[in-house]
Formats: structure tokens, sequence, C-alpha cells
């Protein structure tokens, strides 16, 4: 019985070995296609990517922009502001002083 079995595995490995030969002599041209067609997928994921990521990177420059440009603008208003308050304070200061 125990002969039977290492008999019966000797031909399953002889037919898995067969088996693999027959896989890596493959038609070439199947295997070539299907390396073409992966190759062809990723280069397209690619391309996508590098798309997105050129969209991405340019809004964050807008954005960067649109900060940078609203920071100014609330800087030159609090200089504006900061000037009218004292303008304001010497006003008062100098009406307060007349009464």
């Amino acid at each position: 019985m125990v002969k039977f079995k290492k008999e019966k595995s000797a031909a399953v490995v002889e037919e898995k070995a067969l088996s693999k030969q027959d896989n890596t002599q493959e038609e070439p041209v199947q295997v070539l296609q299907k390396l073409m067609s992966e190759e062809s997928n990723l280069m397209e994921e690619k391309k996508n990517l590098v798309s997105l990521r050129e969209k991405l990177l340019s809004k964050i420059q807008e954005e960067i922009d649109a900060k940078t440009n609203n920071i100014q603008n609330l800087k030159s208003e609090i200089k504006d502001l900061k000037f009218s308050c004292e303008e304001l304070t010497k006003s008062f200061k100098t009406d307060a002083k007349a009464k």
C-alpha cells in the first residue's frame, strides 16, 4: 500500500513537471500579448496619475496664491485701520484738551 502511494506520488510529480514545461513553452505570442497588455495598462495608469498630480499641484498653487493675496490685503487693511485709529485718537485727545 505504501509502495502504491509512492508510485502515485512520483507520477503526480512527473505530471506536474510536464505541465510546467508546457506552461513555460506556452504560446510565446500569448505571453508577449499578455506582457504588452499589462505594460499598456501600467502606462495608462501612470499617465492618469501624472495628470492627477499636475492638477493637484496646480490647485495647491492656486490656493497658495489666493492665501498670499488675502494676507497682503489683510495687512494693508490693518495698516489703514491702525492709521485711522491713530488719527481718531489724536483728534479725540485734541478735542478733550480743548474742553
